[in-house]
């Protein structure tokens, strides 16, 4: 079949992108441009790419912008059959969406503040794995100057780190730690 017609719904993205994705990458390498295509077309549907798409809807119910990993992987690894280009301009205009959880606070401050955003080092942790994807599309493209972008984005994830306690840890608007933190 024609990988752009098939539609598949149900991604739970961020429970498969880290190993269920890639394993399709190897063992059912024909159903990867149909995954890709229908995160494009879900793209094109809502302006940004799925995360948890249920029941013919966007949940928006996980951190991040878990389908981003998903197309990077399947570009790096040399899969054909979607329009890479297309794809790119989908992942970056996600990481950029001012709707997306916590993405303006990345985008004005460098990191989302714990009192303005719930799960805000989650969201963070998620987006600097999605973030490297992008850089790495980027790059591959030859799309420096994105690359350069969306890879220094992908270390905001340090911003969290608390050398003190060895934990990643939620800052408040003034960048200072968040106060009453106990990892137990």
């Amino acid at each position: 079949t024609d990988a752009s017609k098939s539609n598949y719904t149900t991604l739970s993205l961020w429970d498969t992108y880290r190993a269920w994705n890639p394993l399709v990458t190897l063992i059912q390498p024909d159903l990867v441009p149909h995954l890709v295509n229908t995160m494009l077309s879900i793209y094109r549907q809502q302006d940004k790419l799925p995360i948890w798409p249920l029941w013919n809807g966007e949940t928006n119910c996980m951190p991040g912008y878990s389908s981003v990993p998903v197309i990077a992987d399947a570009y790096l690894k040399g899969f054909t059959g979607f329009n890479a280009s297309d794809a790119f301009e989908a992942m970056k205009s996600t990481a950029t969406n001012p709707l997306q959880s916590g993405v303006p606070y990345v985008l004005k401050y460098g990191f989302i503040p714990s009192d303005k955003e719930g799960e805000s080092v989650s969201k963070a942790m998620e987006y600097a794995v999605d973030d490297w994807g992008i850089s790495a599309m980027a790059r591959k493209l030859g799309r420096s100057d994105e690359a350069l972008v969306f890879g220094k984005r992908a270390l905001y994830y340090r911003t969290y780190f608390d050398r003190l306690s060895g934990f990643m840890r939620p800052k408040d608007s003034d960048g200072m730690w968040k106060e009453g933190y106990d990892p137990a």
